[in-house]
């Protein structure tokens, strides 16, 4: 399928069931039964975090193609180490229909800018082997076999 164009954006309060609905794809292929209310349990939860932060991937028609979501972590203030804040990607999908066009890569660099822009000084993630090269090719290592990290230079 060729894509138009897809759009990345950061995710607003509107978009609170499309990224419940990405949510829900992602734990089906995953194997997950969804529980009647999911979509609406899952918004209302989104729509309350505070300390996350959604980019949103959709076609030129609007449809969601996929998402990257992560919390922010604010370490205590320590005399031992300079205060830090630091990203936890909870979840990066792209829908079936749209893997392979670059859309995860552009997902995960909008979330770097962001970072950037906003003192996150890393980002952390276990990465599912099968998207440990998508992770390394955008700057992230590997402290060990599961768990990847980006460190903004």
């Amino acid at each position: 399928m060729t894509l138009a164009a897809p759009v990345v954006r950061l995710a607003e309060p509107r978009d609170a069931f499309a990224v419940a609905a990405l949510t829900m794809q992602d734990d089906r292929e995953c194997g997950a039964t969804i529980e009647p209310g999911f979509l609406d349990r899952y918004a209302d939860a989104w729509l309350a975090d505070r300390r996350r932060v959604t980019f949103l991937a959709e076609a030129a028609d609007g449809r969601p193609l996929g998402m990257v979501t992560a919390a922010i972590v604010t370490k205590l203030p320590s005399s031992r180490r300079p205060d830090e804040r630091w990203l936890h990607v909870s979840l990066l999908f792209v829908t079936a229909d749209a893997r392979g066009a670059g859309l995860g890569g552009r997902l995960i660099e909008a979330l770097q800018v962001w970072a950037s822009d906003n003192g996150v000084t890393r980002m952390q993630l276990s990465a599912d082997p099968k998207a440990r090269s998508l992770y390394e090719r955008a700057g992230f290592t590997t402290p060990d076999s599961r768990l990847m990290e980006w460190r903004r230079g």
